[in-house]
């Protein structure tokens, strides 16, 4: 009980000790590592916040990473490719709020989709520039198939300011880092839920300033 007393104190200090967030934007740009088949790919991640309050936000997070394998999973070939795309809304609760270093936590529920591709089939598509006259041929694999799944994601999130940018908007850069839990829930046909059942790991740079 002490101990959870003295938690609960460190919390409530970091943000008696808050500075004001509210109407403030946080844009960030990350490497991830996206779990994939009880293993990790190397991913992109960007994400956008809007502090509604001083300490609660609301946003979007958008995370793609793709493989490639030797094998159709249940289809005719000899060679695929999958995407893996997570899309999600993050809500965050910052327990700890000052100039320098920020701790939240939270939740995002999200909808992440793989999309199967046949490496060994194209399909080409044109497109024509009526300025310029030219005409450019894109070829895109065949797509064979594309499993959806909700994903809820709890998961902690730390920043350290580097950098003021402009004091007057008190827009900084962050190096920031984010470590959560996916749960993934729903059907596939090609893959199974606990086939992106892990952690979920990022590190890159944020900027955040107030909209005012």
């Amino acid at each position: 009980m002490k101990k959870l007393l003295l938690l609960f104190a460190f919390f409530q200090s970091g943000i008696m000790a808050a500075q004001s967030q509210q109407d403030d934007i946080a844009f960030g740009l990350s490497a991830t590592s996206f779990p994939v088949f009880s293993d990790y790919r190397l991913g992109a991640e960007a994400s956008l916040r809007y502090y509604i309050f001083d300490e609660f936000s609301v946003g979007g997070k958008f995370q793609y990473t793709f493989d490639k394998y030797n094998h159709g999973f249940l289809y005719d070939t000899p060679s695929a490719l999958v995407h893996f795309f997570n899309m999600s809304v993050p809500l965050q609760f910052d327990v700890v709020n000052k100039e320098k270093v920020q701790i939240g936590l939270g939740f995002a529920p999200g909808v992440l989709f793989a999309t199967l591709r046949d490496r060994t089939q194209h399909t080409e598509e044109e497109y024509y520039d009526s300025e310029t006259g030219v005409t450019t041929i894109v070829s895109t694999p065949i797509r064979l198939n594309r499993d959806a799944y909700f994903t809820l994601t709890p998961n902690i999130d730390a920043a350290i300011k580097l950098a003021d940018i402009e004091k007057k908007s008190n827009t900084a850069l962050y190096l920031s880092a984010n470590a959560g839990y996916q749960i993934t829930l729903g059907h596939g046909d090609f893959t199974k839920p606990v086939d992106f059942k892990n952690y979920v790991i990022s590190l890159g740079f944020t900027i955040k300033g107030s909209t005012k």
